[in-house]
């Protein structure tokens, strides 16, 4: 595997990250602020959201109906999840941020093993390739259904819907200015909640292509000459390694530790009230392709979050399978050492109450659909 197309696949990545890092804190406009001039960036996103809060509130307050107070509901809810992974990514956890890209940048170095260098460039290249395919698609899917429900909620043609954050039923010229905010914020909340997703992605692409080379790198030690003679220099890159990605694991699951608590708790909202009115319309075509979106979303958080547990449990297990009878004594302590650490399934967590697993999925999608169930029969 050519070292100069993990490279390139490398800067692809990494301008991603810089891209959406200079638009979300504008540093696009601003490259070198002062403190004040950056606590004012910074605060841009928070404010917007305070904004979406009052108004939504407002919307809440004002209106009988109870499908326009699903909409400004799903709003609130879709603006808090923004506001608070702004926070996570770029004033909580910044640091932690920039140490995983530090990471990333190391794993496509070179190592002293040249075979193990050439599975962890196939690796990389098969992980970074998906990573970028996958990101492209989302980017494409959630902006071509922001869209959509902006046209349907706002197209006059329907009269089945409202704006999701008015004041009056009646819709009014004099309330141009909300409409436009609206459409803003939401465009601004919904690349946050997606490119942060990708963001995320990408890392994980990175975690996880290592330990699957880590996995591999160990099955060479299943042939029994291999065993005997190279057994040290490979446990000694195994042990260093494994330590390595796991300390980084270690911070991708401390900087998620609440996210995916919220994320998950907002997109149980949305999907509970989405699937509400999609029993309450008539014409729910739209809402029937939010509601996957949002359910699609919540999956792949919930797989990632389970590949990860499988994958830092397969290290014990390739070390098991290895002819260690076949090592020197200090070879087979040192082995049982990384057994012992390898056997602990480490994955990503909510807040401490739930792990990540398609069971986590499942889990939430009943009660989902059951709380959705209870709300229809009791506004019924």
């Amino acid at each position: 595997m050519s070292e100069k197309e993990i490279i390139f696949l490398h800067k692809k990545v990494l301008n991603i990250h810089r891209l959406f890092y200079n638009w979300a804190t504008l540093d696009i406009f601003f490259s070198n602020p002062g403190k004040v001039l950056r606590f004012l960036k910074l605060s841009f996103v928070p404010i917007i959201f305070s904004l979406c809060v009052i108004f939504s509130i407002r919307t809440i307050i004002a209106v009988d109906n109870h499908i326009y107070m699903c909409y400004s509901i799903s709003f609130l809810g879709a603006s808090y999840q923004a506001c608070f992974k702004y926070y996570v990514i770029f004033i909580a956890h910044r640091k932690n941020f920039d140490k995983l890209v530090e990471y990333m940048k190391f794993l496509i170095k070179a190592s002293n093993l040249d075979f193990a260098n050439d599975i962890r460039r196939k690796c990389l290249k098969r992980n970074m390739s998906l990573a970028l395919g996958i990101g492209r698609f989302l980017l494409v899917l959630f902006n071509t259904s922001g869209t959509f429900v902006l046209i349907y909620v706002y197209n006059p043609l329907f009269f089945k819907t409202s704006p999701i954050v008015f004041v009056n039923d009646v819709h009014d010229k004099k309330m141009i200015f909300m409409y436009y905010f609206t459409v803003i914020s939401f465009y601004i909340f919904l690349e946050i909640v997606v490119v942060g997703d990708v963001y995320f992605l990408t890392i994980f692409a990175y975690i996880e292509g290592e330990l699957r080379a880590l996995a591999e790198v160990i099955e060479r030690l299943n042939d029994a000459e291999v065993a005997q003679n190279d057994s040290k220099e490979i446990l000694l890159f195994v042990y260093e390694s494994h330590l390595n990605v796991l300390a980084n694991v270690r911070t991708l699951q401390k900087i998620y530790f609440h996210l995916n608590l919220q994320f998950i708790g907002t997109n149980f909202l949305y999907v509970c009230l989405l699937l509400y009115i999609t029993r309450f319309y008539e014409s729910t075509l739209i809402m029937y392709f939010t509601t996957f979106i949002m359910i699609f979303q919540l999956f792949i958080i919930c797989f990632l979050g389970e590949i990860l547990r499988s994958r830092t449990e397969a290290i014990g297990e390739a070390l098991y399978h290895t002819q260690w009878y076949e090592m020197k004594q200090k070879e087979k302590l040192a082995l049982l050492i990384m057994m012992a650490a390898g056997q602990e399934a480490v994955g990503l967590e909510a807040g401490g109450i739930m792990n990540l697993s398609l069971d986590t999925f499942v889990s939430v999608m009943k009660a989902t659909v059951s709380y959705g169930a209870i709300m229809y029969t009791f506004m019924e």
